[in-house]
């Protein structure tokens, strides 16, 4: 199917392709920041013509990028036990590389403040997975957002020159262009009124609704100054590198030869040593050349400069200064190390919470492609008891991580063993799910003994007291270990799976006895 664009389609393609192109240029311009591919506009000062060539890279750009993005790590989602939205929410984010989208979708953001999550189905026929995420920077795509509900309107995702993709309310179009126009070449309904896209927007404001990036003009103007400064060291270097003497009172004609030619002085230097003394006309007196050895300029203002710029990058980015490749003249201590970073542990905070709503809103689109708009209404009430988990952005040792998980059980003795409690210990979702399974495990084996140890221990009815239990009595036994973990709360496979009675059926009323799985 083949069509044109109608008028309101064609406006709002046109209208999302002319923001792209026209942040697209300053958009760029931080990329090559970040790969380090952007040369001096100006040097200020004269450098030799065979070293006009010489590239001196600095990688701070990549730095002040990267150090906050890899602090913000999402570790899953939680919320109250039995939320059927949950378990759904957990099983799609690793089968449909969820997390790992959203992470490439937040180093992204960081980089040109904002970047956009497009979730389409895919077609399972031609071997694609049921839900497929792209993620486009903000040089690819971009969004039409409700100023009072900061919902995305529309989206525009460009493929490549030639087709780009538009996210409507109920409505996906995929353009081609054909001679100078576009034209409809597939249209998908989607069913709902959602647009499936997200937005990841670093540090949002009133005035920049789609936030600021890490690689700012204070970013990029230090930068500047700080590959100059390096570029003067290696001109530096360079001079300290060729021969620094000079030789006073040496008469002029030591320096042509007997044709009257001039001779290179770098020629000359192994001669000056028999350069003849000469007469004065002027005073009379013997001149007699004397040879010295000028000092090499000093390294330590171009060293001392280039750490104060690193200082005003710090405070501007708060990577710390260890980072960006400055050694103190005495070593911090660990104390020291850890209050460096408490501006930019206040930034990942921060940007923690911002990321939290759209990991939300990404949720919603995702499940979105297997619900309609009546079974979201649903979704969207467990969604309001879901909230994403990210690691701790101070990144603690083990051993700090212990050390505070010990003080936590020690002060609320009564949450000890709690998923809260493993949480101090530093343990993640999987981690604890493990660690329950096992301890479930052991808690049955452990149990199982002590029913059969206190029953070895009862006086059996004309047996010795070394005569071995008989079948029965061990029959009887694991019975009533089964009915101890029934009335626990354990379903009837797990219980008889536990006492080693697998394999019995069970009838479908509940005994009385046995508490039901609603109470």
């Amino acid at each position: 199917m083949v069509r044109s664009l109608t008028d309101d389609e064609l406006k709002e393609h046109s209208e999302l392709r002319a923001l792209v192109q026209e942040k697209y240029r300053r958009n760029k311009l931080k990329l090559d920041y970040y790969d380090m591919k952007h040369r001096l506009d100006f040097i200020g000062f004269s450098i030799p013509d065979d070293m006009k060539d010489l590239e001196s890279v600095i990688g701070w750009a990549a730095k002040a990028v990267n150090v906050p993005s890899d602090r913000i790590r999402r570790t899953g989602f939680t919320g109250p036990k039995g939320n059927a939205t949950l378990e759904a929410l957990k099983a799609l984010d690793e089968s449909a590389l969820f997390r790992r989208a959203e992470a490439l979708a937040q180093h992204s953001a960081a980089q040109t403040s904002c970047s956009f999550m497009f979730f389409t189905p895919g077609d399972t026929s031609a071997g694609e997975p049921e839900q497929i995420i792209s993620v486009k920077d903000s040089t690819q795509a971009s969004a039409r957002v409700d100023p009072r509900t900061s919902r995305v309107m529309a989206a525009l995702e460009i493929v490549d020159r030639n087709r780009h993709l538009l996210y409507l309310p109920g409505n996906t179009l995929d353009l081609n262009r054909v001679g100078n126009r576009w034209v409809v070449s597939e249209e998908y309904p989607t069913g709902t009124n959602r647009v499936r896209c997200t937005r990841k927007v670093w540090r949002p404001e009133l005035r920049r609704p789609f936030g600021s990036a890490r690689i700012n003009r204070a970013v990029m103007g230090h930068i500047d100054r700080a590959v100059r400064t390096i570029l003067r060291q290696e001109v530096n270097a360079e001079f300290y590198s060729s021969p620094r003497g000079v030789l006073l009172d040496a008469h002029k004609n030591a320096f042509y030869d007997k044709s009257g030619k001039r001779i290179d002085p770098l020629r000359a230097i192994g001669a000056i040593w028999g350069v003849p003394a000469y007469r004065d006309k002027e005073t009379g007196d013997m001149r007699k050349p004397e040879f010295q050895q000028l000092s090499q300029a000093s390294f330590q203002p171009h060293s001392e400069l280039l750490k104060s710029i690193a200082m005003n990058f710090h405070a501007d980015t708060d990577i710390p200064l260890g980072q960006l490749g400055v050694v103190q003249d005495n070593p911090s201590s660990a104390d020291a190390l850890r209050a460096a970073e408490d501006g930019l542990i206040a930034v990942c905070v921060k940007q923690t919470d911002e990321f939290s709503y759209s990991s939300k809103d990404a949720a919603m689109n995702l499940m979105s492609l297997a619900a309609t708009d009546e079974e979201m209404v649903a979704i969207g009430k467990d969604m309001a008891k879901i909230r994403p988990k990210y690691a701790n952005p101070a990144t603690p040792t083990p051993g700090a991580q212990a050390d505070a998980g010990s003080k936590f059980v020690n002060a609320f003795q009564e949450l000890a063993g709690s998923d809260l409690a493993l949480e101090r210990f530093g343990l993640d979702s999987e981690e604890i799910a493990q660690a329950r399974q096992y301890l479930d495990s052991k808690d049955s084996k452990s149990m199982l003994q002590q029913v059969l140890e206190s029953s070895a221990a009862r006086p059996v009815q004309g047996a010795s007291a070394g005569k071995v239990l008989h079948p029965l009595e061990e029959q009887k036994l694991r019975a009533e270990m089964l009915g101890s973990l029934r009335q626990a709360g354990v379903t009837a496979e797990s219980a008889a799976k536990s006492a080693g009675l697998e394999g019995l059926e069970f009838t479908p009323d509940v005994p009385a006895a046995i508490r039901s799985d609603e109470a």
